[in-house]
C-alpha cells in the first residue's frame, strides 16, 4: 500500500473506438487499492495537444507519474527526454521509442500483423491488402508483420495493396474505397485496428460486395461492439485491461522507488478471435 496519496495521469491518443479505455480501466483497477488516483486525458491523436498536456503537467508538477500512449512520431522524443531529466516517472504503453530506454508495456506488433495476415492466408486469401496505422512503432510493426507473412507464404507484397489509413473508422472507410479500385481485386484486408476495420467493412458493403464471400476482413483490439456488428468482425484480442494493470504496476513501483531498472519492458500476450468476417460461420 502506498504511504501517501499519489496522482497518476494517463494520456491516450483517443478514448473513442479504441482499446485505450480498457487500458485505463485496467490501470485504475490496480492503482485504486494502492491509494492512487488516475487522471485520464485524450490528445485526440494530435502530437501538439499531447505536448501541451505534458508541458502543463511538467510545469505544475500536479502528478507523481504518467502512463503515456503517445501519438507522436517515433523520432520525436524531446518532451519525453525532458521528463527523464526532471526525473518524473513514466511508463510508455503500446507506442515505443527506439532512442529511449523507458519502461514499456505493449505487444509484439510485428507478431500481431503476422498472425492476422496468416489467418487470412490460411483461409485461402491470396490478394491481401493492408490499411496501415499511424507512423509510430505500432503502425510500423503491424505493417512489417503483414509483409513478413506474405513473404513467408511466397506471396507478393504489392505497394498498391498498402494504403495509409490511421486509427479511425473514417480513415478506414476512405482507405478501403481506394483499395476497392485495385486490380486484381482483393480477397482479404488486414486493418490496423478494429475501428479502421469497421470503416472498411462499411465501404465494402456499400460497394455491393459481400463479406466474407467476396472479401475477408480482420482488425485488432477486440472492441466490445465488434461481435455484434452486421458482420461480426474477426480481430486480435490485445488483452488491453492486463496491459493497463501491468503499466500501472510498473509506474507505482517506479514512484515508490522500485525496481531499480526503469527500462523494463513487458509484452502482453494476444489472441486471434475469428468471426464471420473471415468465414468463421457457425453451421
Amino acid at each position: 500500500m502506498a504511504a501517501a496519496a499519489h496522482i497518476v495521469a494517463f494520456i491516450a491518443p483517443t478514448l473513442v473506438d479504441s482499446h485505450f479505455p480498457e487500458v485505463a480501466r485496467g490501470a485504475a483497477r490496480l492503482l485504486r487499492p494502492r491509494g492512487y488516483t488516475l487522471m485520464i486525458s485524450s490528445s485526440e491523436s494530435d502530437p501538439e495537444a499531447e505536448t501541451q498536456a505534458l508541458d502543463l503537467l511538467l510545469a505544475c508538477r500536479q502528478v507523481d507519474g504518467l502512463i503515456i500512449a503517445s501519438c507522436r512520431p517515433s523520432s520525436d522524443t524531446e518532451i519525453l527526454a525532458r521528463m527523464e531529466r526532471l526525473q518524473l516517472p513514466y511508463v510508455l504503453v503500446e507506442r515505443g521509442f527506439p532512442d529511449l530506454t523507458a519502461a514499456f508495456v505493449g505487444w509484439d506488433e510485428e507478431a500481431i500483423g503476422m498472425a492476422a495476415t496468416e489467418h487470412l492466408i490460411v483461409r485461402g486469401c491470396r490478394h491481401i491488402a493492408h490499411i496501415r496505422g499511424p507512423e509510430n512503432s505500432s503502425g510500423q510493426g503491424r505493417f512489417q508483420g503483414y509483409a513478413a507473412a506474405l513473404t513467408r507464404f511466397n506471396l507478393k507484397v504489392c505497394p498498391g495493396y498498402v494504403v495509409a489509413g490511421g486509427s479511425t473508422s473514417a480513415a478506414g472507410y476512405q482507405a478501403m474505397r481506394k483499395l476497392l479500385a485495385v486490380n486484381p481485386r482483393l480477397d482479404g484486408v488486414v486493418c490496423y485496428n478494429d475501428a479502421v476495420a469497421v470503416g472498411a467493412v462499411r465501404a465494402i458493403l456499400e460497394s455491393g460486395l459481400e463479406i466474407p464471400y467476396d472479401l475477408e476482413v480482420i482488425g485488432a483490439g477486440n472492441l466490445h461492439y465488434t461481435e455484434v456488428l452486421r458482420v461480426p468482425l474477426s480481430t486480435v484480442d490485445l488483452n488491453s485491461g492486463l496491459a493497463g494493470e501491468r503499466a500501472a504496476e510498473l509506474l507505482a513501483d517506479l514512484i515508490e522507488g522500485r525496481p531499480p531498472q526503469p527500462s523494463q519492458k513487458i509484452l502482453i500476450p494476444f489472441q486471434l478471435i475469428p468471426r464471420e468476417s473471415s468465414r468463421a460461420i457457425a453451421v
